[in-house]
């Protein structure tokens, strides 16, 4: 009984994590998208890639944000669901990392092409 009480207890946590690290990832992928910068005090931790911050280089790591915010979400809602849509939404959950790793990757190259051209 104490381990499946541990168990079902450990999948919530995990759950509710997976609810709040997606929603934050959502709300910083959309205040980016809407922004023509980095913010100042956000430079340090966030542009370690970048070298040349445009506006099109912040919205798209704003939209990398976006969808690996909504895998993490849609990851975290597969044990609420039936098996079918859980398959789904594990499915879609890989493509759209696929998706913010590409974003990624082009809005790195973008900020580096610019500064070499």
């Amino acid at each position: 009984m104490w381990v499946k009480w541990r168990a079902v207890v450990g999948a919530y946590l995990l759950m509710g994590a997976a609810y709040v690290l997606g929603g934050a990832l959502l709300g910083l992928g959309a205040y980016l998208a809407r922004r023509d910068s980095i913010p100042d005090s956000w430079r340090r931790w966030m542009q370690w890639p970048l070298v040349e911050v445009t506006p099109t280089v912040t919205h798209l790591q704003g939209y990398a944000a976006i969808t690996l915010g909504l895998s993490v979400i849609a990851l975290g809602l597969t044990p609420h669901v039936p098996e079918l849509v859980g398959g789904v939404l594990v499915l879609v959950a890989m493509l759209t990392y696929l998706a913010t790793v590409g974003l990624f990757l082009y809005s790195t190259w973008l900020s580096r092409r610019s500064r070499a051209s």
